[in-house]
């Protein structure tokens, strides 16, 4: 979920109801054209669902851009006035809505604070969007040779001795026998690598990454060629969905099985899956599986009705299904998600399994579902949870997500909601070398979000997973 929409919403907080008041929802079929290039355009176009690319005149690179859910476009065009300077395709059907220019000055007009916050909004969108083009020319080699001299001397070595490994690893695949050894080396110098990006590099808080540095460019230009031999990271940083963390990048952390261009490549995605992020990932399962047992003891009630927001590959609800038939008789799912590519894929999978008729599928998209902008019938559930969507919302957001749990659970219900920790071993890895940018929380941090969202003070727990890196709040109503 890409998080430029929300920088606008927060930016219009106590007017975003007078600045939808003529919003315009739109569909577009796929290869419909949203924005062309050249034409006038005064409108923000805001991303609900689906997928689109974007070119301009003497644009060239290997791929045109994808923008997901969340995404702003428009937005030059609004800040500068005149023509498009891009066009805009839908890859696949698009829902999005459409915020005149007049329905926004209207706003401004009455409170010019707040359009100094939607220009300043629009402008971090920008920055934003730079720093991913500099990622980019940096991938394909753009920005020139030698820049490995800028970085830091131990992290200059670590690069060496991380490449001197991968080449002694690609040397060995020609033998019939693997040298175990040689492995194990790379893999030893990929986890260096990571803790000194993490330390080198930190963030200046929870929701800001590091400052771009020649030294993190020069690192980028140095290590994302072997990245993209993965599958995993390779994935992450593309983003096919508009986001890094999609349903398919996480079902392949789920599965836990490498892959990539040639042996090498699938070696440096065991590399990457070995790390304390994608373990905590799959670890979550684990302990999903456990609060649902837990729930059975909390109420009388059958079937339990939980509900699952952002519900992705939704890996732990076919545990239950598949692995466990006395819990999974006693549990009505509904699963949530924006990206319809999700939904068909779990929908697909529970077809094969015979078990569609056990699960509710439901589009939506939460940010538009707590400010009031979509509606989800569900009877009053006994467990609604999250785990893979806050760390993309910054608080206001999540405080607003939270109170629309908190309302749409039965008393006695819980809510369970997952978050990157802030000492996150993996975050320099994520931040710096595949735009996979989260913000990290701490206890106090889920639990005064809990509070501010209606939750009882001493009504939320925290814990984590086994591997310490995903924190879960579990709130009771």
């Amino acid at each position: 979920m890409k998080a430029e929409s929300l920088l606008l919403l927060q930016a219009l907080e106590g007017a975003v109801d007078k600045a939808f008041a003529d919003v315009e929802p739109c569909t577009f079929a796929s290869g419909d054209c949203l924005i062309q290039e050249g034409q006038v355009s005064d409108d923000l176009i805001l991303l609900t669902s689906g997928v689109v690319k974007a070119c301009w005149q003497g644009f060239q690179g290997n791929q045109a851009p994808r923008l997901g859910p969340g995404s702003v476009l428009g937005d030059i065009s609004y800040l500068l006035g005149g023509t498009a300077r891009a066009s805009v395709f839908a890859l696949e059907p698009v829902e999005a809505l459409r915020l005149s220019r007049s329905g926004l000055e209207t706003v401004m007009e009455r409170d010019p604070a707040q359009g100094q916050r939607l220009f300043k909004a629009l402008a971090a969108i920008n920055a934003q969007r730079l720093l991913t083009q500099t990622h980019q020319q940096v991938r394909d080699g753009v920005t020139g040779r030698g820049a490995s001299s800028v970085m830091p001397e131990p992290l200059l070595l670590a690069v060496q001795r991380f490449k001197q490994c991968a080449a002694a690893v690609e040397v060995d695949l020609r033998r019939s026998e693997p040298d175990a050894v040689l492995r194990r080396d790379l893999a030893a110098a990929f986890d260096n690598l990571v803790r000194l990006t993490g330390s080198l590099f930190p963030p200046l808080s929870g929701d800001k990454p590091a400052a771009e540095t020649p030294a993190l460019q020069a690192l980028r230009l140095e290590l994302l060629p072997y990245l993209l031999l993965t599958r995993s990271a390779e994935r992450m940083y593309r983003k096919p969905r508009g986001y890094a963390g999609d349903f398919l990048t996480i079902a392949w952390m789920y599965a836990d099985e490498p892959g990539g261009a040639g042996e090498l490549g699938s070696l440096l995605d065991r590399c990457f899956l070995d790390q304390p992020a994608a373990k905590a990932v799959r670890n979550r399962r684990g302990l999903l599986r456990g609060e649902l047992q837990r729930a059975l003891t909390l109420t009388d009630q059958r079937p339990v009705r939980v509900t699952s927001l952002a519900c992705g590959p939704a890996a732990e609800v076919f545990d239950i299904l598949l692995q466990d038939s006395e819990l999974a008789a006693q549990v009505s799912f509904t699963l949530v998600d924006v990206d319809e590519q999700a939904l068909q894929y779990v929908r697909e999978r529970l077809i094969g399994e015979g078990l569609e008729s056990q699960v509710r599928l439901e589009r939506r998209n939460l940010l538009h579902l707590c400010i009031g902008r979509q509606t989800l019938e569900l009877e009053p559930q006994h467990l609604i949870y999250s785990i893979g969507l806050i760390d993309y919302f910054d608080d206001r957001i999540v405080t607003r997500l939270q109170a629309w749990i908190h309302a749409s659970l039965a008393p006695g219900g819980r809510s369970i909601l997952g978050n990157f920790h802030t000492s996150n071993p993996t975050r320099g890895l994520m931040d710096h070398l595949l735009d996979w940018r989260l913000i990290h929380r701490d206890e106090a941090d889920m639990l005064r979000l809990a509070q501010a969202a209606g939750f009882a003070q001493d009504a939320t727990q925290c814990c984590f997973e086994p591997a310490g890196v995903n924190l879960f709040s579990v709130s009771q109503r």
